[in-house]
């Protein structure tokens, strides 16, 4: 069952995997599938495969209590990350979790990314804050990643790397891109020694188009 939401998933995978945006089995991906009943499921990918490798029906179909429905492997370590996001922003359909190098440069640093691009603030909701340390695939994460997401469609994971949400698998593999080109130019900017932010109330008018097609 669900062929067309694990393809989804699996195609994600590749294509974060042909950007450049992980290395070996690093990152994941999930999507959320309204079911029939009361529940909600998503299909995720599963721990420690190989993408290239990886056919469709290796993706993990699990519910939002976390029991595994369908697939032959354990579902990723960061299942309840997503999971926490789905259940917390009811627009998000999508979850991408990947290493890519600049977005995880300024995580290790201890580093956001100011408002300082207009696509930055109309597709990922302004600044793009970092986490508090968690250990993968634990509760803190879950409940740092909550807090520093809030809103908006990407935060930095402290010392491991980037997430971004959408509405729909390509939104969210979009936004992965957009968050690694704003951390790529603030890093340049920076090296320059000079960061024009966006003007403060060109922000303001900007999460405001953000909220009115993202808000929950």
């Amino acid at each position: 069952m669900w062929e067309k939401e694990k393809k989804e998933v699996l195609e994600a995978l590749q294509r974060m995997c042909e950007k450049d945006l992980v290395v070996g089995t690093s990152g994941n991906v999930s999507l959320r599938i309204p079911s029939a009943g009361d529940g909600t499921l998503a299909a995720i990918s599963p721990s420690g495969r190989f993408y290239d490798t990886m056919t469709a029906e290796d993706i993990a179909i699990v519910d939002f209590d976390g029991k595994l429905i369908e697939g032959p492997y354990s579902p990723s370590i960061e299942m309840p990350l997503h999971l926490g996001i789905y259940k917390t922003r009811k627009k998000v359909n999508a979850v991408i979790h990947t290493h890519s190098i600049y977005g995880s440069v300024l995580a290790v640093a201890g580093m956001e990314i100011p408002c300082i691009l207009d696509d930055q603030i109309t597709h990922l909701g302004g600044e793009i804050l970092v986490t508090e340390y968690g250990l993968s695939g634990s509760p803190e994460l879950v409940r740092n990643a909550l807090a520093a997401l809030g809103p908006r469609n990407a935060v930095l994971l402290a010392n491991h790397g980037v997430l971004s949400v959408g509405r729909t698998i390509r939104e969210a593999l979009v936004n992965c891109e957009m968050l690694e080109k704003a951390a790529r130019i603030y890093i340049g900017a920076r090296s320059l020694g000079n960061v024009n932010l966006v003007p403060a109330e060109m922000v303001e008018v900007m999460k405001a188009y953000y909220i009115a097609v993202n808000g929950d």
